[in-house]
This record gives structure tokens, C-alpha cells and sequence, in this order.
């Protein structure tokens, strides 16, 4: 039975002062991430979107859900508005 393994995720972002604090922030929220049994596979920013921004997070269904809600994620996660998900099946 085929299960979701990727998660693409588009939005806004936060608006960094340059490049290395954009990395930071990343960084920061690949290890937050890894709390919940996700992994950030890659992050930039997306062609031909309305979004600014696009990161990819690699885990199981019960991962993804178990991060909404806690602050840590909240406080880390790049996007500041207009998130939304594309879901990827793996076989």
C-alpha cells in the first residue's frame, strides 16, 4: 500500500536581513524538524508560484500530523503566511 513519504510545502517567508539568516533559519528548523521524526530534504524558492518560498520535509503521515500545534514548530517554521502542503506517495 503506498504511503505518504514527502511533504512539499510552499508559503511566504519570514523576510530575512540576507542570505545567512535565511540559511539560519533554516538550520534551525531542519533541527526541530528531526524532534519529530521529519528530515528537511531541500528548501529555496519556487518558479512560476505566488509563493516566495518552498521546502521539502521527508517522514511518515503520523510525523507530519505530530508537528501542527506544537510552538517550537510554530516559532521555527520559515513560512509566515499562505502555507500550503502537496502530499507525495511513495510505493
Amino acid at each position: 500500500m503506498p504511503k505518504f513519504k514527502y511533504y512539499i510545502v510552499y508559503g511566504n517567508g519570514k523576510g530575512w536581513e540576507n542570505y545567512e539568516a535565511f540559511n539560519e533559519a533554516f538550520k534551525k528548523f531542519g533541527e526541530v524538524l528531526k524532534k519529530y521524526n521529519m528530515e528537511l530534504v531541500l528548501y529555496g524558492s519556487p518558479f512560476g508560484t505566488q509563493e516566495g518560498l518552498v521546502y521539502v520535509m521527508k517522514g511518515s503521515i503520523e510525523d507530519y500530523t505530530s508537528i501542527f500545534g506544537n510552538q517550537d514548530y510554530e516559532d521555527a517554521n520559515p513560512i509566515e503566511s499562505g502555507q500550503r502542503t502537496n502530499m507525495v506517495l511513495k510505493p
